[in-house]
């Protein structure tokens, strides 16, 4: 996924912080996809209905219903790489240290007029973050809706080669030698090999096996 693809979550009540944040971002044109939440409890309510991961989460700390800590944590159950910013009006060392530490927060910032440029920085580097902690993330549409898999730990666990998720991918999405071969631009005999590695270090012996065990063992969620 592009950078520029990452889809951005801003959690904030105010709208006087919202305009200056989406001008700013305007400005440094980050042109994201931007959603917006205006309490704790709509932003989990948006996070739970996503197929489609959020990239970039900047939180207000202090938020009606529920409060920017609670929905952190929430956040990170339901999907444990979102990168979250979290911003507040009324630091304290011990938030700071909580947000960072316990409940995995990128960076955290104070809420000023000045505070906008650390805020247009570390928004760069979370989407920087996220894009590569992306790229082994896929979501494939299926007759029962949209089905998401992480291929990071197979990929590391059976030592698969980037051409090989390619493969895999186009496997998964239903594609036959000859489509993978045009969308890879490589031949059918090369797909062949590539095939022929991938069952033998996955131990499967076919296609079906193969999308069978990435969806049993890499579905986001599961």
């Amino acid at each position: 996924m592009q950078d520029s693809a990452i889809p951005i979550l801003l959690v904030e009540d105010s709208p006087h912080d919202v305009s200056i944040i989406e001008r700013s971002l305007k400005k440094e044109q980050i042109n994201n996809p931007l959603h917006l939440a205006k309490d704790g409890q709509e932003a989990i309510d948006f996070l739970r209905g996503r197929t489609i991961p959020i990239g970039a989460l900047i939180l207000d700390m202090h938020l009606p219903k529920i409060n920017g800590m609670e929905v952190l944590k929430v956040a990170k159950e339901i999907d444990p790489e979102i990168v979250a910013i979290v911003l507040t009006g009324h630091g304290s060392l011990e938030t700071a240290v909580q947000a960072l530490r316990r409940e995995g927060a990128f960076d955290y910032l104070e809420k000023s007029k000045d505070d906008l440029p650390q805020l247009i920085e570390a928004l760069r580097l979370a989407i920087k973050k996220r894009a590569l902690s992306l790229q082994n993330h896929w979501t494939f549409e299926s007759n029962g809706g949209s089905r998401s898999v992480d291929m990071s730990n197979i990929q590391k666990e059976y030592k698969l080669s980037k051409r090989e998720l390619d493969v895999i991918k186009c496997l998964c999405q239903g594609d036959k030698n000859k489509e993978i071969g045009e969308k890879l631009f490589i031949s059918e005999l090369t797909v062949k090999v590539h095939l022929k590695k991938i069952y033998e270090k996955m131990k499967v012996h076919n296609r079906t096996t193969l999308t069978s065990k990435v969806f049993s063992t890499a579905m986001i969620g599961s």
